[in-house]
């Protein structure tokens, strides 16, 4: 049950509280039109976790899926429980860490404040191509006001949408940034825009603002990121960014995982979480204030220990190394026929059985890649952990890795 965390208390003036969350935020503000009272960060990150509904569902009931509202695509849902499914009222949220389940539980609340029940689709991409390794979905939102929000969703329970993610490592651009970048750039002409996302998604938001045609860059009101993974290059340094810094607001929780890895922006805002690590990354348990983030200072210590981890684990791999790893990670794992992780769980001995056979039967040389790189995830957290704790110092870290991990190599 969720009422665990719904834990508010407010006050005669409905001052913030403790535990306030975006479902208080839609009770506080849910009676104003965005005439009223103009898009916010917190509309932005509820209509980020919105992205993640399932709209391409209704493909089976009507020919397009644009021009519904958001309340209509609610009674629509329940008008095809048959086909559907009921829509689940008592979410575990602790155990959904990719926000797939909750996404139709906020919107249920959402669609009962006039904020958001005539927030209307103006369109919708739904891409999932296993050949060319893409999970991409992006929503046009036009609010009561005119101004449309581009949301791109993140990653799902895909096997193919997490591969994606870990392309991230190796690649300048994945497949679902070019996508993001193509679609908004198709985007109607003459409207303003905000660009949100979480997750991948968020990635995808602050990469299309970098990538899209110069004489789309007016358009965009503001661009927000949601705890998005890093790039493979400094893209805060690229000159987009430099002159736009001022529309970009990227916001990760203080014990921030997901957005700390690879090379992320560092003028970030540090949210307050009800949730502890990558439990975190769930933008239901990060807590409001009015139409606010609540921010805090960040956990430097969490914080450092995950970027520590993974930025010593890639240094230490080629670009080619890395999707070596990627490519025969994925490949063991699919082999078992699971198309997401909730298959791989549905028959865990039969699947593993599976597994590691296949694992069994690659080429030596390719096992020790895998062993050696297994190695050094491990032995870069044991150090980056050591660092965290204070008993050796940054520039101890890279003579710890190189000895252990050199062995082996070729001269």
């Amino acid at each position: 049950m969720f009422g665990k965390y719904k834990t508010s208390i407010f006050d005669d003036d409905f001052n913030c509280a403790l535990n306030m969350n975006m479902l208080d935020y839609l009770e506080w503000r849910g009676d104003l039109p965005f005439e009223r009272d103009p898009f916010n960060e917190v509309d932005a990150l509820i209509l980020s976790l919105i992205s993640y509904y399932e709209f391409e569902q209704f493909y089976q009931v009507a020919t397009d899926v644009r021009g519904y509202t958001l309340a209509e695509y609610v009674k629509l849902h329940e008008d095809n429980v048959q086909i559907f499914g009921e829509i689940d009222k008592n979410i575990d949220i602790e155990n959904d860490i990719v926000p797939r389940k909750t996404a139709p539980f906020v919107l249920c609340k959402a669609v009962k404040t006039e904020r958001f029940a005539n927030i209307r689709i103006a369109d919708f991409r739904n891409i999932f191509d296993e050949e060319r390794v893409i999970q991409f979905a992006a929503v046009t939102f036009e609010l009561s006001d005119g101004i449309r929000v581009v949301a791109y969703r993140g990653t799902d329970s895909s096997i193919i949408g997490w591969k994606e993610d870990c392309m991230l490592s190796y690649l300048r651009e994945i497949p679902g940034q070019a996508e993001a970048v193509r679609y908004f750039n198709e985007a109607e002409a003459g409207k303003k825009y905000y660009i949100v996302g979480h997750s991948k998604g968020g990635n995808e938001a602050l990469y299309t603002y970098i990538k899209m045609k110069e004489e789309r860059v007016d358009d965009v009101i503001a661009v927000y990121n949601f705890d998005g993974p890093g790039f493979l290059d400094k893209i805060q340094e690229t000159p987009r960014y430099l002159e736009g810094k001022e529309k970009i607001h990227t916001f990760v929780p203080s014990s921030s995982i997901v957005g700390m890895l690879l090379e992320h922006v560092n003028d970030y805002v540090a949210v307050k979480s009800q949730g502890y690590g990558i439990k975190q990354h769930n933008p239901l348990f990060w807590e409001v204030c009015r139409a606010n983030l609540v921010t805090e200072v960040d956990n430097v210590w969490v914080r450092d220990v995950a970027e520590h981890t993974f930025s010593e684990f890639l240094k230490e791999m080629t670009l080619e190394e890395r999707k070596f790893v990627t490519e025969n990670v994925f490949s063991i794992v699919s082999s078992c026929g699971a198309k997401s992780f909730a298959e791989l769980y549905e028959h865990p001995f039969r699947n593993t059985k599976i597994i590691v056979a296949t694992y069994s039967k690659l080429p030596d040389e390719h096992k020790d890649k895998l062993i050696k790189a297994s190695k050094l995830l491990g032995f870069s957290w044991a150090s980056s952990y050591r660092f965290g704790l204070g008993e050796v110092k940054p520039t101890d870290k890279q003579p710890l890795l190189k000895p252990f991990f050199s062995l082996g190599k070729k001269k």
